[in-house]
């Protein structure tokens, strides 16, 4: 072998050796899919939902509302004219196709316009883009009094991160203000569609 052709060979070897060098995702897809979202119940200090603006509490419980599963839920809302956050780091599964939020929510409202005036958009971010927009509960789902209804979004993922964000934001206009209750909550990722 000459050394030029040894010279190929070693490249050749090396650039083999490092192959793929991305670490080992912590979720794996299979024929079913896959949880992704630890403390979809809001009950657990670990892993923490990210709560903004931090006052007023975003997660609540007795005697503001009964949660529908353990002792907190999210509580988002309820003061006109405000935004708020909370958000869960998440794993992705490598070649992630769809993501499918299920939980339980309920929609309390004093609007009375057939008209969406205050939102809560869900959606899984990678940063500052969104790999899924997973759906935008309205005031128009809602009702007087809260009763907790069955919630499932479904929605293609754009991208399939190591890691990514689940953003549930409400966004309030100036007047006649509506409260957003989430619980239960699972996240499931398919890599088939």
């Amino acid at each position: 072998m000459s050394g030029r052709e040894l010279g190929f060979a070693v490249i050749a070897t090396v650039a083999t050796a490092c192959g793929d060098v991305a670490a080992p995702r912590d979720v794996q897809c299979g024929a079913q899919p896959v949880e992704v979202l630890p403390n979809g119940s809001f009950d657990l200090s670990t892993p923490p939902w990210v709560q903004a603006p931090v006052t007023p509490a975003i997660l609540c419980g007795m005697p503001r509302i009964m949660p529908f599963d353990g002792t907190q839920a999210g509580c988002l809302g309820g003061v006109d004219g405000t935004i708020q956050t909370l958000t869960q780091s998440i794993p992705l599964p490598a070649g992630a196709r769809t993501l499918t939020l299920t939980g339980q929510i309920c929609i309390a409202t004093a609007e009375t316009m057939r008209v969406d005036h205050d939102i809560l958009e869900i959606d899984v971010m990678d940063g500052d883009s969104v790999v899924a927009a997973l759906g935008k509960p309205t005031n128009q789902q809602g009702a007087a009094n809260c009763q907790f209804t069955p919630l499932q979004l479904t929605a293609a993922a754009t991208s399939d991160p190591v890691a990514a964000t689940l953003r549930i934001r409400s966004t309030l206009d100036a007047s006649m203000p509506t409260s957003f209750y989430i619980d239960g909550l699972s996240l499931k990722v398919g890599c088939t569609l």
